[in-house]
């Protein structure tokens, strides 16, 4: 009997508790840190101030955990893990939160970092709608400590499988 899954949930099921993506390695600048302190009113000396955080045991400013961890969802979303959403323009992605959000190790500004995902559990809430959970590891070139473990929770449903949204 054929299975009625979507092809990008039947592929990540096969992949249960394994890695499937390794992002390229990313850096994220002096003028991102300070953009996202801005917006997310979290200015402060050990994310903006290298003359001051030069001081510091970090020796130089370090990334927000927020700014890494909402990098994150996008990755994933955007990588090459088929979750159906180009091939049949009907079916929607959406961040659904996140577990166990722990920073391990600072991340320097200017440092390569890059996102290990692995597939966790995917749990069925209808025929059409799934979360996926992954867990997400965030290593930073050179160090044996991750900067950061996070368990990412998405929401993948098709048209049919969306909860009606008030369009007011």
């Amino acid at each position: 009997m054929k299975s009625h899954k979507p092809e990008g949930i039947q592929f990540l099921e096969e992949r249960l508790g394994q890695e499937v993506f390794v992002s390229k390695w990313l850096v994220i600048s002096q003028e991102e840190t300070d953009a996202f302190a801005k917006l997310t009113d979290d200015e402060d000396p050990m994310h903006n101030d290298p003359e001051w955080a030069a001081k510091t045991p970090w020796g130089g400013t370090i990334v927000q955990a927020a700014h890494v961890l909402s990098l994150g969802v996008a990755t994933i979303v955007n990588s090459d893990i088929p979750l159906d959403i180009e091939t049949d323009g009907n079916s929607y992605v959406l961040n659904y939160g996140y577990d166990r959000v722990r920073v391990m190790s600072p991340l320097r500004v200017g440092h390569q970092f890059r996102y290990r995902v692995k597939v966790v559990n995917i749990h069925p809430k209808s025929r059409r709608e799934f979360v996926i959970k992954w867990e997400v590891t965030v290593e930073v070139e050179g160090q044996d400590k991750p900067f950061m473990v996070y368990e990412s929770l998405t929401y993948w449903a098709t048209d049919q499988g969306l909860p009606s949204i008030s369009k007011h």
